[in-house]
């Protein structure tokens, strides 16, 4: 396989198939936007067979490539759990309404990932963040890698932020909020914020999400160890519980808005909850993590923005 710039030329000797997304909303999508596919393993694993009639997928799916008009297409593998890849798939071009466009995918035994075009999670990797790619894919990215606080974040006086692969944070006071903010900003009408997050008991006081907006929406974990939707008006919150996952372990919680009238939560991309009080519209909102007390940790992975797909309906990626 020759590489110019990432423009290739791949040999017939690798394993292709194809992948059909499609667009089946009214409303074109935009180009750049990321597209969650979940794929079992052994389905990819026979889709792709090599000479012998042997699989040319790798166990941890390294040696894939994702094509489109004979260029790399940017993909990141979020996990596999139970047997199943959840991959994220930056989309080349814009998809029109209601209308399909063609990946070609490649597995090649030679291949491992390049931490570029085809990278994974960073606690995925045996050295934290070693083939992680999702500042080329997202909006916007960090896994916290290191022990320096990344640019772009600050802190009150309260907050006790320790960097070490990965957010440890609490306050340093009791009764005393934590905050910490990545000070550029977006808008929640258009993107959605994800964070790979827990807390490190049921304690109440743990939230991450949208930040530095009147009234706020978060995500709070609870004294009933429930999950919820947080919304403040200046005045008082409102929450609605969101059912399933534990709190002491990592889960993948989504917050964004729906329109100048509501927001929305998912965790694990289900059980949707949504508010539809105490919201006032903003297209200029930070993201952040907020910890009341000193007993209790945040534990944050990752986080990272990516678009808000046509009407929050997800293209579907399938195999061909």
């Amino acid at each position: 396989m020759a590489i110019y710039s990432n423009r290739i030329v791949i040999s017939i000797s690798k394993i292709k198939t194809m992948l059909k997304i499609t667009n089946s909303q009214s409303t074109p999508t935009q180009a750049g936007l990321q597209v969650m596919w979940q794929v079992p393993v052994s389905t990819l694993q026979t889709c792709l067979i090599g000479l012998n009639n042997l699989t040319g997928v790798n166990s941890n799916l390294s040696n894939l490539r994702f094509v489109y008009n004979g260029q790399f297409v940017p993909a990141w593998l979020e996990s596999i759990n139970n047997g199943t890849a959840t991959i994220w798939i930056k989309m080349p071009v814009s998809i029109p309404a209601n209308s399909s466009i063609t990946l070609n995918l490649y597995a090649n035994l030679g291949l491992n990932f390049d931490g570029v075009y085809w990278g994974e999670a960073p606690q995925l990797s045996s050295t934290y963040g070693q083939y992680d790619n999702g500042s080329n894919i997202f909006i916007y990215y960090q896994n916290f890698a290191g022990t320096s606080i990344p640019s772009g974040w600050t802190a009150n006086s309260y907050t006790n932020a320790i960097i070490n692969n990965g957010l440890k944070i609490n306050s340093n006071t009791a009764n005393q909020w934590a905050v910490f903010t990545y000070s550029p900003t977006f808008n929640p009408q258009t993107t959605v914020a994800d964070f790979y997050a827990y807390a490190t008991n049921s304690s109440s006081g743990v939230q991450f999400g949208w930040d530095n907006i009147s009234p706020v929406f978060q995500y709070i974990i609870d004294s009933s160890t429930s999950y919820g939707l947080l919304n403040y008006n200046g005045t008082a919150y409102t929450k609605i519980a969101i059912s399933g996952g534990l709190y002491s372990s990592y889960q993948v919680w989504s917050v964004g808005g729906t329109d100048s009238t509501g927001s929305w939560a998912t965790l694990n991309y289900g059980n949707m909850v949504t508010n539809t009080s105490d919201y006032v519209a903003s297209t200029s909102v930070n993201i952040g993590v907020n910890v009341l007390s000193n007993s209790v940790y945040g534990m944050i992975q990752w986080v990272r923005i990516r678009a808000y797909p046509p009407n929050g309906v997800m293209p579907t990626v399938e195999l061909m």
